[in-house]
């Protein structure tokens, strides 16, 4: 019961799924089904967890568009947003032609992350495809101060999302009782829903975590809960992940955090192994871990449908087996892979200098320099033996002959 999220196993498919924000929910759908709206594009702004990603998604799929979806506050500079959003707002894909898909539809999320770097040129970027578009552009953001998304604003159809009422989220709750067999009292419901602040995904995150198998969920249950902070530290979350219990609560904690994605993956790795002193659980936790790394690389910059799949394995990680967790001290940002890049910066720019050197000399690729021709070269360098002539034909400098000589690996 514990193995799958269940706000991943119970997000809506439809429209009507979604909860709450009824007259969000017509504007939409009214915009989407007009053919020639007076907007091109639309934004939908308001707190997390309230159903604006679930709604884009639920549209599409009622709808019959394919989504491009890109994260806003990854891909912040002009060139970036043109690379991904111009051919997906441009040009007709051939599955337009079949039965089944109408064509694309762009969604930019947290385009409040784009807006802060007007120096960069992101949001210009934006206005131009939207000026341009063949296809709907959806843009999501959290802040409900538009004022630095002024620009965008004029140009799109503003779509307030409200946190959920609580009414209905001890109603969605109740649902995924039913669904889960779990017993539970209506009153620990209500507080895991008033708790939730109106946030839907937090909440659903905290009834997996307290609900167990063959127990009922009492209220005496849910006092442990501690009112939702969506601003948590690296260091917080890091305390948090790693003492959860099961996969819920570590998804609580990585849904309340602030830390960046990226961020947040190295340094779990760093961690890892002071968190597991089993080889076996070790193993089992650097094999999740390496998966999530694998999705976080698919998804890129446009495939954050694969979000799911990073998030869960990173919950993984944590949840190897919680009752073995004893504190330990962290190792803190920045990460090791970060410190180490630093510092060999200086010899990993003095071996690519080497190998353009080889490449251009031998017509090969700097990774075939690299990889079968530089090994030879420190062989032939450390004899010292008629050198210099092959030293003069690749225009070695003498701290790269220095580097060569003394290479060990790289």
């Amino acid at each position: 019961m514990k193995n799958d999220l269940w706000v991943e196993k119970y997000r809506p498919t439809t429209i009507k799924e979604v909860i709450g924000n009824e007259e969000a929910k017509t504007l939409f759908t009214e915009w989407i089904g007009n053919k020639k709206p007076l907007k091109k594009a639309v934004l939908l702004y308001g707190p997390p967890g309230v159903g604006k990603t679930t709604l884009v998604n639920a549209a599409a799929r009622e709808y019959n568009f394919k989504i491009i979806e890109m994260n806003a506050s990854d891909t912040r500079s002009e060139k970036a947003v043109n690379r991904i959003a111009t051919p997906a707002s441009s040009f007709t894909g051939l599955d337009k032609f079949s039965s089944e898909i109408k064509g694309n539809m762009l969604f930019l999320d947290e385009v409040d992350g784009i807006a802060g770097n007007e120096d960069r040129g992101g949001v210009n970027a934006v206005i131009k495809i939207i000026e341009n578009t063949r296809t709907p552009i959806i843009m999501a953001a959290n802040d409900p101060d538009l004022e630095k998304l002024r620009p965008l604003k004029k140009i799109c159809l503003l779509i307030r999302f409200q946190q959920a009422r609580i009414p209905l989220i001890i109603m969605a709750l109740k649902k995924i009782c039913e669904q889960e067999q779990v017993k539970y009292e209506f009153e620990a419901l209500e507080k895991i829903a008033l708790n939730s602040q109106g946030d839907v995904r937090s909440a659903i995150n905290d009834l997996q975590g307290l609900s167990e198998e063959g127990k009922i969920l009492t209220l005496q249950d849910t006092f442990a809960l501690s009112l939702r902070n969506k601003n948590i530290s690296m260091d917080e979350t890091l305390k948090g992940y790693f003492a959860a219990k099961n996969v819920a609560e570590v998804a609580s904690f990585l849904n309340s955090s602030d830390a960046e994605y990226d961020d947040l993956l190295m340094v779990i790795g760093d961690n890892v192994a002071r968190r597991y002193t089993d080889i076996v659980e070790l193993a089992k936790a650097y094999d999740y871990l390496s998966q999530a790394d694998v999705f976080r690389g698919r998804i890129g910059t446009e495939n954050w449908h694969l979000f799911k799949y990073f998030y869960n394995n990173l919950a993984q990680v944590a949840a190897v087996n919680p009752e073995s967790y004893k504190p330990f001290e962290f190792i803190t940002p920045p990460p090791i892979r970060v410190i180490t890049l630093f510092w060999t910066k200086t010899k990993r720019t003095m071996l690519a200098s080497i190998c353009t050197k080889i490449g251009n000399q031998c017509h090969v690729s700097k990774y075939e320099a690299k990889m079968i021709y530089v090994p030879y070269l420190r062989l032939m360098l450390q004899q010292k033996n008629k050198t210099n002539t092959l030293i003069e034909w690749l225009k070695l400098t003498s701290e790269e002959v220095t580097f060569l000589t003394s290479l060990k690996m790289f």
